[in-house]
């Protein structure tokens, strides 16, 4: 049944996620590789990565542009609207200690599963951040998984209960006490208001955090760090976000005006922290944790106000805009509603099968099989546009991920020393 399931998807033009060497999984692993901390317990490392390229390193900096999938990162480079990240690419094409890889995406192609693969080295199987919103049975609610609060609340965390502490509800271990203890000092560079939230508590434990409130300081902290090395002359790891190009990509399109100047935004702050380097001791990997699929915002499908389909489901829905979770005792009767009321318009998955064909990554699979649901419903066919209204969810979509198309999935790892 998984070999059938793999070549369903495969046949209607879907990307699977490869956690073997080709994915954002195995970029977390090159991390720990090239630091000398992967152990056997951890994936492989890039199988792609030049060798050349990680002699002598003792730095490694991880930019993750959210949002920028491969598609994209080609299209503006095109364009003109990315000149520096375009002269990397140059240089890779030359193997010029630089080269660039075609990589995958974790599933669901979503931030909140693939920063945690990031910041832990492990599967959505494993650390069970499988969406933006899931059904969590600790709280008897589908919740907002960045934030851990629930759905329907636009602010608020579970944890703002001092009697909660996001460590008891943490199921896999960050990379950084690994790198600490390693003799690898570690910084993670985001949004300042980002520090006190619930997933970075869970899962960014361990690192210090250089904050920044403006989009354009996040350069001013990476060429601090590199210049200034607090670290003096031990390895170390930083870790650099940057979200406008997502936030732009949902609101405006992976196509539009706006998108292409946020890029070129990025673009201007990578070339002021990183253009005056030489090639050095340090490796930089810039990545996305998805791309963006041009979605329709009139072709919202309401699956929230559908009250037969919800008659017959078990939990609110859950999941993602381009992938529904759907808890049912009554898997079939779901699907036959679906098919009847939205012809053409949904790829169907049964839980257990994508959980044996190894889509959600490996493991123990019993946290998932709880927050997944026995359906998942992915918009393809002749509606692949369409978005589906998930509970928490607010505004229509221009631009949107989740699920498994090209553009969704694919994501590039620039790799070049600095």
């Amino acid at each position: 049944m998984p070999d059938a399931l793999i070549e369903r998807l495969r046949a209607r033009g879907f990307v699977l996620p490869d956690y073997e060497g080709g994915g954002l999984l195995n970029v977390a692993a090159t991390v720990l590789d090239v630091l000398g901390v992967r152990d056997e317990t951890d994936p492989p490392p890039l199988r792609a990565l030049e060798p050349s390229l990680r002699e002598g390193v003792r730095q490694v900096v991880l930019v993750l542009a959210d949002g920028l999938g491969l598609a994209q990162l080609r299209a503006l480079c095109g364009a003109g609207d990315m000149p520096f990240v375009a002269s990397i690419t140059e240089r890779a094409r030359r193997h010029d200690r630089a080269q660039l890889i075609e990589a995958t995406t974790v599933f669901p192609s979503t931030t909140a599963a693939a920063i945690t693969t990031l910041h832990t080295a492990r599967t959505p199987q494993e650390h069970g951040n499988l969406a933006y919103f899931v059904w969590l049975e600790e709280f008897a609610q589908v919740t907002q998984m960045l934030r851990w609060g629930p759905a329907v609340h636009r602010r608020g965390s579970y944890f703002d209960d001092t009697r909660l502490d996001p460590r008891d509800y943490v199921k896999v271990g960050s990379i950084y006490p690994r790198l600490r203890r390693a003799g690898v000092a570690a910084y993670v560079i985001q949004p300042e208001p980002f520090r006190l939230e619930a997933m970075d508590r869970m899962h960014a434990a361990g690192a210090d955090y250089a904050g920044y409130y403006l989009p354009s300081s996040m350069s001013v902290r990476l060429r601090d760090l590199l210049e200034q090395r607090p670290w003096g002359d031990g390895p170390a790891y930083v870790y650099a976000y940057w979200a406008g190009i997502d936030s732009v990509a949902h609101v405006s399109g992976p196509q539009s005006k706006e998108h292409a100047t946020e890029a070129a935004l990025f673009d201007r702050a990578l070339e002021r922290a990183l253009a005056s380097r030489p090639p050095g001791d340090t490796l930089v990997l810039l990545t996305a944790d998805h791309g963006h699929s041009f979605t329709d915002p009139f072709k919202l499908i309401d699956l929230i106000g559908d009250e037969q389909l919800r008659s017959i489901l078990r939990n609110p829905i859950a999941g993602e805009p381009r992938l529904a979770f759907l808890h049912t005792d009554q898997p079939d009767r779901v699907k036959q509603h679906l098919e009847r009321r939205y012809p053409d318009t949904f790829f169907f998955l049964d839980r257990d099968e994508a959980i044996a064909a190894g889509l959600f990554g490996r493991g123990d699979p019993k946290v998932a099989r709880r927050r997944i649901g026995e359906v998942l419903a992915m918009p393809g066919g002749d509606r692949a546009a369409s978005i589906v209204k998930v509970d928490g969810q607010t505004f229509r979509h221009r631009g949107s991920h989740g699920g498994m198309s090209p553009e969704e999935m694919r994501i590039p790892v620039l790799a070049w020393r600095a």
